[in-house]
């Protein structure tokens, strides 16, 4: 079974991933979609407002920056190759047993719709992380390690939050009761929890 958390960043897609697999254990994965990519190494890790060089385009990822001072991610053509590896890699997982809980970057419904089919042998559900863009701004802003305003920009981009099995806004309730919001649905579903 794959369980994939998506949203923004600062919607709390981390933090609820890391309570689902602490309440669900093992044989549980947490696969983090930015741990995977970090795998490129320095120019995917300097995403943040320390880097002098965040905007310099390259072949991983860079930042555009807007007139308002707001920055935009802006995919290379590795990362993007290695993006798109993470169904097949999912896939490998679930074949050898291993459960999956994703800290997903889905963004629009192509994406969406090729996880779905290319997962739909191994109980893909999708839930949706909401926060106002208001709340994302102050989150990010108090992490202190995002390119100011690039969680915005990425959440404009979302066509898909309606597709999926539940939204949770993490604005209403805490991490814990996302998680337990997660679980409750997933068993009104009829949905066996292995561990």
């Amino acid at each position: 079974m794959i369980i994939i958390i998506c949203g923004t960043s600062s919607s709390g897609k981390s933090s609820v991933c890391e309570a689902l697999k602490s309440k669900l254990g093992d044989p549980w994965l947490l696969f983090a979609t930015d741990g995977y990519l970090s795998m490129l190494g320095n120019k995917f890790l300097g995403l943040h407002p320390d880097n002098k060089d965040v905007t310099v385009p390259n072949d991983i990822c860079y930042a555009e920056k807007h007139g308002d001072g707001t920055f935009e991610i802006i995919l290379g053509e590795l990362c993007s190759k290695l993006y798109l590896t993470i169904p097949n890699v999912l896939k490998l997982l679930s074949e050898q047993g291993f459960n999956i809980i994703l800290d997903s970057f889905i963004t629009i419904k192509d994406e969406f719709e090729s996880y779905k089919d290319m997962l739909k042998k191994f109980d893909p559900h999708f839930f949706y992380l909401h926060a106002s863009e208001n709340i994302i701004q102050d989150r990010e802003e108090k992490r202190g390690d995002r390119l100011k305003g690039s969680a915005i920009h990425w959440l404009k981009r979302f066509n898909f939050q309606n597709d999926c099995d539940l939204i949770v806004n993490t604005e209403l309730v805490s991490t814990n009761e996302a998680c337990d919001l997660i679980l409750s649905h997933l068993k009104k579903q009829g949905v066996a929890l292995r561990s």
